[in-house]
């Protein structure tokens, strides 16, 4: 089983690499969807709320024997700790790969996303960086 956390900065990209890769037995959960599905402006309010709604989702399709792909809200990328992303780790089971899935041209000139990625490149089992899609 893997979970794969996904920088992407359109859905409409991993649905093509998805599709062009015929993957199956998945769950995509896409935090920015998840928070305008509930309603949640302001997270911080409603933060570990939120926290057990996807911790529920993941755990869910981790029993049904799915792939995660776990898309983090990448809106303020300028406000977002990698460390706390990362940190999904430590709530999984050894059992599950942790991947990381990087569409490199939304990120190009992101370079303290790139940097913070490179220096936690050890906490992945498996690293795969799309130039293009």
């Amino acid at each position: 089983m893997e979970f794969y956390i996904v920088f992407v900065k359109n859905k409409k990209k991993l649905d093509k690499y998805v599709k062009i890769n015929k993957i199956r037995n998945k769950t995509i959960i896409d935090i920015r969807q998840q928070l305008e599905d509930h309603g949640l402006d302001d997270v911080n309010e409603w933060r570990e709320y939120f926290n057990l709604i996807i911790y529920t989702k993941i755990t869910q399709a981790i029993r049904k024997n799915k792939d995660v792909y776990y898309i983090p809200n990448l809106q303020k990328i300028c406000d977002i700790d990698i460390d706390d992303i990362f940190q999904i780790k430590d709530n999984l089971s050894e059992k599950i790969n942790f991947n990381l899935l990087l569409f490199f041209e939304d990120f190009k000139d992101n370079q303290k996303l790139n940097d913070d990625i490179l220096s936690n490149i050890s906490y992945f089992d498996s690293i795969q960086i799309i130039r293009d899609y």
